[in-house]
């Protein structure tokens, strides 16, 4: 009895797993299920119009699930051809719409943090931009290798190594000829209008901060000369002059400390041999520094004449009067040698000074010999190398600004 009971036990036992079984192999065919078919492929049109990004993924993602589940079905074969079709085009429509979204929100950031100067931001901003969309947004460079000359005039020096950076790129792209906006540069503050123009002033701001802010005239300057010899602005802008001529005034400063020590170093004792060596080699210091000069006064002599304001000129005419009392022992005639000086090209600073040997005075004939070796008088000292360059103090403005002869566009608003 037990035994029959056993096996009707397990009878019944074996027709459910067969009942569930069937049951769950009836719940597991989607191509029966109509109604899930079609609250899914609803919902799916339901999200289908959306313009937003993240109503676009859900779109997608709820037309693939329709895919996989439905895939085989041939109650939903039209469905299905059209998701087919449908879901590749919207997934390439909803990366470009990411990616322009990216580029907007890049943009926006740069646009926010030029608007309300915060350098920092612009800086790393415009990096991005550069990194990016660099052929789209190449006026950026401008941009970024124009601040930090703005803010040394008011000592902030921190942009000075990513400003001289992205200026020397500016140069470079656009001597090679790539393409800029017809602004060249972007509204309302860093603004050039011209390819030139543009050429001139990033070489006058490498020449600035390169030789005021780090203190290297030297290497300063081919980029001021560049710039005074650009079709731009700068070629009659004061400050590529005013440090030309300042380099010069550091060369002379030295020419003129050193031709003393020269001096004391004849003696009375040294042979003839010896005397005239030494008596050659201060006369060759003497033309050398009669040179700088010239070339000092040659330079002051444009940023005098370009210059606008009173005291402004002042300053260069006294540098000149300088420069000129070392040279000719005189002040009179200054104005006419000015004159003269800027009508003739700017000699490249990066070339050797030429010296300059005036005639020797002529001696009286002595019945007498000389007994001692002759000697040469070293100039006086007049006057010692300036310390802050007129025009270029921390704090102020240059006398002629970025877009001197262009007038700038009406804009309330700049950015890319």
């Amino acid at each position: 009895m037990k035994t029959i009971f056993r096996f009707a036990n397990m009878g019944l036992f074996l027709a459910t797993i067969i009942a569930l079984g069937a049951v769950a192999g009836l719940a597991q065919d989607p191509c029966t299920d109509a109604d899930g078919q079609g609250t899914l492929w609803e919902k799916f049109r339901a999200q289908y119009p959306a313009k937003d990004i993240p109503g676009r993924q859900q779109a997608i993602e709820t037309g693939k699930q329709y895919l996989e589940k439905y895939g085989s079905c041939e109650s939903a074969k039209d469905q299905l051809d059209y998701l087919k079709v449908q879901i590749p085009r919207m997934e390439d429509s909803y990366k470009k719409a990411v990616a322009i979204d990216i580029e907007n929100k890049l943009v926006a950031r740069f646009n926010t943090a030029l608007n309300s100067k915060n350098w920092d931001e612009v800086y790393g901003s415009g990096k991005d931009l550069l990194a990016n969309y660099g052929d789209k947004y190449r006026d950026v460079e401008i941009v970024l290798g124009s601040i930090g000359y703005d803010e040394s005039f008011k000592g902030n020096f921190k942009y000075n190594d990513q400003t001289l950076r992205y200026a020397r790129m500016s140069i470079a792209d656009l001597e090679s000829g790539k393409t800029f906006s017809a602004n060249y540069g972007v509204p309302k503050d860093f603004v050039y209008r011209s390819k030139d123009n543009t050429i001139g002033w990033m070489n006058l701001i490498i020449g600035y901060i390169t030789g005021v802010a780090q203190k290297n005239k030297k290497d300063a300057l081919p980029y001021l000369y560049k710039a005074t010899q650009a079709n731009s602005d700068t070629n009659k802008n004061p400050i590529p002059y005013e440090h030309i001529g300042n380099y010069y005034f550091e060369e002379l400063d030295k020419l003129i400390t050193e031709i003393p020590i020269m001096g004391a170093d004849q003696k009375i004792t040294d042979t003839p041999e010896v005397a005239k060596a030494k008596a050659d080699a201060i006369k060759g210091k003497i033309a050398l520094a009669n040179g700088t000069s010239e070339r000092a006064m040659d330079a002051f002599s444009r940023a005098y004449s370009f210059g606008a304001a009173k005291l402004y000129k002042d300053k260069m005419h006294k540098k000149l009067e300088d420069a000129y009392k070392l040279r000719f022992d005189k002040t009179a005639g200054l104005d006419a040698w000015i004159a003269d000086a800027v009508k003739k090209p700017l000699i490249n600073p990066t070339t050797p000074v030429t010296p300059i040997s005036d005639p020797e005075p002529v001696v009286a004939p002595t019945t007498t010999p000389a007994t001692t070796p002759s000697t040469v008088k070293p100039p006086a000292k007049p006057f010692s190398a300036p310390g802050k360059p007129a025009g270029a103090a921390p704090g102020k403005k240059p006398a002629t600004k970025r877009q001197s002869s262009v007038k700038k566009p009406v804009t309330k608003k700049r950015g890319v």
